[in-house]
């Protein structure tokens, strides 16, 4: 078997041994989830743990005082967040029903109103059609939150398993990412190096900079929307800090479920929160996202929106979480790759 042979062997070997793998990792992809929350548990303590080690602290001893520091914000958590998170929850579960028909008894309304002026009967026959179209999807959208409210707490499973994980890939980390360079051919590591190191600055940055907006963003609107009588505001503000982390669109959705829900209660309400939502999104757009994230995934805004497109059309809510990190991702791949073959 001459050369060129076995280096044509060689990469087909390689194709098919990760083809095999992506198919597994496929198959399987339903209990990957807990272990992939880990990794990003352990991803984001990192910086905390190499803290305490510059101060000396063994690395097992580090990662056993954030686990303490983490418990004890949990035992917080369950004690004192829980038990209102899960009246709110309870609650908008009850009426949803109850909002489905108000909902329903409006349009009729709306169109008993309008139907009294006079309008051409296929301007009328449109509009009816347009009435009905958002009423089936305003109720199906209300519809969902109850149904990803309740995915969310079915998760509890994930939750649990989620910090253990975790543990076992923080007191590892440096090795995994031994063993991986090991397994690379030895002429590629330092372009890896290079490029993981690029990937590692952009993802970490845009990891903790959301995380923080987003927690800073939740707990305005939970101040906010209990300042103007809203139901429901912690339940509120944790759904505003989490779609926030998607750019754009996930102001846009909490805006759309806080101002249905006002609206239930009083059309006075409804104004007050769509002035608190928009001040509170001017806010995070122009102070404090600039101040914290600046441009930490280095991409066009139409380019942003584009990838969050495509990523719901392909993947839905997991796809808007994970396009623009992929997105920055494929950008320095790109980026190295050009430099290496010009």
């Amino acid at each position: 078997m001459n050369l060129y042979t076995r280096k044509y062997l060689r990469i087909a070997g390689i194709i098919v041994f990760f083809s095999a793998c992506f198919w597994f990792l496929y198959q399987v992809r339903s209990i990957l989830v807990p272990f992939l929350l880990g990794f990003i548990l352990a991803y984001i303590l990192v910086p905390l743990v190499e803290c305490l080690e510059k101060f000396r602290f063994s690395r097992g001893l580090a990662v056993i005082l954030i686990y303490g520091l983490l418990l004890g914000l949990t035992v917080i958590v369950v004690f004192f967040v829980l038990p209102t998170l899960f009246k709110d929850f309870n609650e908008i579960i009850k009426i949803i029903p109850e909002y489905t028909q108000t909902i329903q008894n409006m349009f009729e309304y709306l169109q008993e109103e309008y139907s009294q002026f006079p309008i051409p009967i296929s301007v009328r026959r449109a509009t009816d059609e347009t009435l009905i179209r958002f009423e089936e999807a305003t109720i199906s959208y209300i519809k969902n939150i109850g149904d990803i409210l309740i995915g969310l707490f079915s998760q509890s499973f994930n939750l649990v398993l989620t910090p253990i994980l975790g543990f076992y890939f923080l007191k590892e980390y440096n090795l995994f990412g031994d063993k991986i360079l090991e397994f690379l051919p030895a002429r590629y590591r330092a372009d890896l190096i290079s490029v993981g190191g690029e990937i590692n600055q952009v993802i970490r940055r845009f990891i903790r900079g959301n995380l923080l907006v987003a927690a800073i963003v939740g707990i305005m609107t939970t101040l906010g929307m209990y300042l103007i009588g809203m139901k429901f505001p912690f339940l509120l503000g944790i759904m505003v800090g989490i779609t926030n982390v998607i750019p754009y669109f996930g102001a846009i959705i909490s805006a759309i479920f806080a101002f249905l829900l006002a609206l239930l209660q009083s059309k006075w309400l409804a104004l007050y929160v769509l002035a608190l939502m928009t001040l509170i999104q001017q806010i995070e757009s122009s102070i404090i996202s600039p101040k914290i994230l600046g441009d930490s995934v280095g991409l066009h805004p139409i380019i942003i929106i584009f990838v969050l497109l495509v990523g719901g059309k392909i993947w839905g809510v997991m796809g808007l979480l994970i396009a623009v990190p992929v997105a920055a991702i494929l950008k320095i791949l790109v980026k190295h790759i050009y430099y290496r073959l010009i």
